[in-house]
């Protein structure tokens, strides 16, 4: 009996480590500001850590909730050359672009409009999304980077403008006509 209680404990402690170290969802908040993850050698995925300008951390798998669109978006930090697979909801949704050559930055908002970090975004629509970010290319054998999500600006469509404007400028004719 003795014996059994050992191997019962050896177990629960060996459960313990195991779960312990599995991975709890990170959550995003849209328009808070950008989260720093960290990444090792190709094929890894993000994991907390490397905030540097950000707001707060994250790893895989990032949840997200959206009421109105928004916009995902990632770049590269610190060393130029990593490039990233962005999965929503489990597919492919986009890779990072190709990195350039440029000084080095350490802003977020910098490094995503730099065209020398490697970047990338998508337009999602509201609703519940899970991301997963893993390295695609990593010439340093690992780094750090950020993630946003940005609320998407209802911007109208040109032929909205053009209404709008044969509107106005009906009204105007239509005061004209009448004095």
């Amino acid at each position: 009996m003795n014996m059994l209680k050992r191997y019962a404990k050896a177990g629960l402690a060996a459960a313990a480590i195991f779960f312990s170290g599995s991975s709890v969802a990170s959550v995003i908040t849209p328009d808070a500001g950008w989260y720093g993850f960290c990444f090792g050698d190709v094929g890894s995925s993000a994991y907390e850590g490397c905030q540097n300008q950000g707001v707060g951390t994250v790893g895989n798998i990032i949840e997200l909730t959206l009421t109105d669109a928004a916009w995902l978006k990632v770049t590269d930090g610190f060393n130029i050359g990593d490039m990233f697979d962005v999965y929503v909801d489990s597919a492919l949704a986009f890779t990072t672009s190709l990195p350039g050559q440029g000084s080095e930055l350490v802003d977020p908002d910098a490094l995503f409009a730099s065209g020398y970090y490697s970047a990338g975004s998508m337009l999602l629509e509201a609703g519940s999304y899970a991301i997963e970010i893993f390295a695609a290319a990593s010439p340093f054998g690992g780094g750090g980077a950020y993630v946003e999500v940005e609320s998407a600006v209802a911007v109208p469509a040109p032929a909205t403008l053009a209404i709008l404007g044969l509107a106005l400028g009906g009204l105007g004719f239509a005061r004209r006509s009448k004095s």
